[in-house]
């Protein structure tokens, strides 16, 4: 009989646990899953030598914080897009490193902390995934035509949630000739199911349900609008730089793409040891967008052969 009690207790508090992760994973979890804190912007090109410009970007009915980095003698123009919680100085990315390289490529580049980002406006403080970030890309294209207007070859950038982003800018109209995506967010129901694996140490399946309640509750891109899905018809030249040990945007979907995406070039970022002093600071987040930090002279080789393979097919380039 105590026996009997005590299995009869047992299941009883599992079956207690278990409810109470489904309640708090359907209705205190998936704010927290979106929310977004700023971190201000406290460096400048000018520490990587670069000339530069603070510019403001009006976006709907925003301003958007800046820089305009004018390459001496250009070949193209690339808009640079960040990923959730980062800014344009992301450590993560390497972004002013990332800056110099494509300086010294002769690609000028605008880039700016995104809604809820760096020093740009705070709207809800909320991540959508692209799905809200989308109109900010647009504003950097009209700024770029309204201040630097040229017949060179335009290229958008995304790392990460930045890659969703400039997919769903592409898909709402904008105009562009090619597409470079660093360890790019494809799935949203998958990478937030892995950020809450990387945030925690406990395993991504246990955020299934908080993860779809987030998408549920807020429409985040899904399954035939996931950033996925809608990559999948882009008709324009993309290069697709993948980590595949990357622990939060994760290389089956990269592959999924080239596999399906005829335009997509897909270059896998050379194996990266987490013991590598590149990684020092990241801990879980381990190899994601690391590509430049971590695999700098790869990264120069690959992004200079594809770009210049653009400059090559666009007329009056």
């Amino acid at each position: 009989m105590a026996l009997t009690r005590m299995i009869r207790t047992t299941l009883w508090v599992l079956l207690g646990v278990v409810l109470a992760w489904v309640l708090l994973s359907v209705f205190w979890a998936p704010p927290h899953l979106i929310s977004t804190t700023p971190y201000p912007v406290d460096q400048t090109p000018a520490t990587r030598s670069l000339d530069y410009q603070d510019i403001t970007i009006p976006s709907d009915d925003l301003l958007l914080e800046g820089w305009w980095i004018p390459a001496s003698q250009p070949i193209a123009d690339l808009i640079f897009v960040h990923g959730a919680g980062s800014n344009r100085i992301s450590q993560y990315i390497g972004s002013l490193d990332f800056y110099r390289t494509l300086n010294e490529l002769n690609i000028s580049v605008v880039t700016m902390d995104i809604r809820n980002h760096g020093n740009s406006p705070v709207t809800d403080g909320t991540l959508r995934m692209g799905l809200a970030e989308w109109p900010d890309v647009v504003a950097a294209a009209q700024w770029l035509d309204r201040n630097h207007p040229s017949d060179r070859p335009r290229i958008l950038f995304g790392a990460s949630m930045g890659g969703s982003t400039v997919i769903h800018a592409m898909r709402n109209g904008l105009a562009a000739d090619a597409m470079i995506l660093l360890d790019p967010l494809l799935d949203v129901l998958d990478t937030m199911m892995e950020v809450g694996q990387v945030e925690t140490g406990f395993p991504p399946l246990l955020f299934s349900i908080a993860a779809r309640a987030a998408i549920h509750r807020y429409g985040l891109p899904h399954r035939e609008t996931s950033p996925l899905a809608m990559a999948k018809t882009l008709d324009l030249p993309i290069l697709l730089m993948q980590d595949w040990e990357d622990p939060v945007t994760r290389s089956p979907f990269a592959a999924e793409l080239a596999n399906t995406n005829p335009r997509v070039t897909l270059a896998r970022v050379p194996a990266i040891s987490m013991d590598e002093a590149c990684l020092d600071g990241k801990e879980e987040w381990g190899t994601h967008v690391a590509a430049h930090p971590c695999r700098p002279d790869w990264t120069r080789k690959t992004v200079s052969a594809f770009i210049q393979s653009v400059v090559n097919q666009v007329p009056n380039s």
